[in-house]
């Protein structure tokens, strides 16, 4: 998490946001947002931490040629330390440029808390995938002018309203998935900045409650464990937008070895059984627009619920698979 040095940094431009924001925004805007954020990025306990290693594939012709660890990244669970009726999901995943073919840099995070309000706050790498030689080629070209497109979200969504603001970001560091912190302090300075709000009014919300994206797959991840059946949807609201999530296809699995090799050679090798594999679809109600992902569920005592292996293919060229490394119980508190 934050040092307290950089914490007090992102606190300052939060304190800002009321003075520095104006329209489109209403000054109701900017203190939901200003609060949104404090609760977010305030002081939290984290209770467990999952590490995954990443492997990523490219399509070449018909083949898929892929390589282990060329990134990863992780999920933490907590509850805020403000208010403990608030939990929240972090995750950060991506690819390492040190390590990923061809240099590519695409990674994003994100917090999400739940209860009476669900509060989004998170930032990613802008990178053109249509292929691996366009990907390659923006790169080149954002290293050449000496700026890096990156973009940040804060949202807020309760039974009454659904508002959002993204805002474009533009550094001249490339950040990667290792300079986190740095990364998050220009996406809060970002946000304090004058910027459109989106808001879903409540006579066109289909959706009713305040889930996010992150709670929603882990409600699906928990019906998938105890339902045969495939078909359960789920509602939830991101960048004030409809969604339904779906379980589009259930099945059980006895047992599955995985394998895969770290950078520094070392080769993990692990049998799990009695898990479930989740194929799962994301629908923009408003837009059409739907995105489908794998989470291979564990579902032993202790584990329940957690995924394994996370498997994503973003366009027809490139594909991830994000395997379960490391578990750390933490419930540790962080300023």
């Amino acid at each position: 998490m934050l040092s307290r040095s950089r914490l007090r940094r992102i606190m300052h431009a939060l304190a800002v946001t009321l003075v520095v924001l104006s329209a489109p925004a209403s000054r109701s805007d900017s203190r939901e947002f200003q609060s949104a954020l404090h609760l977010a990025l305030g002081p939290a306990r984290s209770t467990v931490r999952y590490d995954y290693v990443m492997t990523g594939k490219v399509r070449l012709l018909v083949l898929w040629f892929g390589a282990d660890d060329v990134g990863g990244g992780y999920i933490r669970r907590g509850v805020s330390l403000t208010d403990p009726s608030v939990d929240f999901i972090q995750v950060l995943f991506g690819s390492d440029p040190a390590k990923a073919p061809r240099r590519i840099n695409h990674w994003g995070s994100a917090i999400e808390t739940g209860g009476r309000s669900s509060i989004l706050f998170g930032f990613m790498k802008k990178a053109q995938t249509a292929s691996a030689d366009a990907a390659e080629a923006e790169i080149q070209r954002q290293n050449n002018k000496g700026e890096h497109a990156f973009e940040a979200i804060v949202s807020l969504v309760d039974d009454n309203r659904a508002i959002s603001r993204v805002v474009p970001m533009s550094s001249r560091v490339d950040f990667n998935l290792h300079q986190f912190s740095q990364a998050q302090e220009v996406a809060v300075e970002r946000l304090s900045q004058d910027g459109p709000v989106r808001e879903l009014k409540p006579s066109a919300r289909k959706c009713a409650g305040s889930r996010g994206f992150l709670h929603a797959v882990n409600e699906l991840a928990q019906e998938a464990l105890r339902n045969r059946d495939s078909g359960q949807s789920l509602c939830y609201v991101h960048n004030a937008r409809d969604y339904t999530l779906t379980l589009r296809k259930r099945s059980l699995i006895q047992s599955k070895e995985i394998e895969f090799k770290r950078k520094n050679g070392t080769k993990v090798k692990r049998t799990y059984r009695n898990l479930v594999l989740a194929q799962i679809a994301a629908f923009n109600r408003q837009s059409g627009e739907q995105t489908e992902f794998e989470l291979l569920l564990d579902g032993s005592e202790g584990m329940a619920g957690v995924p394994v292996q996370i498997s994503y293919q973003p366009n027809f060229w490139f594909k991830v698979v994000l395997n379960l490394d490391t578990v750390t119980q933490e419930d540790v508190d962080h300023e």
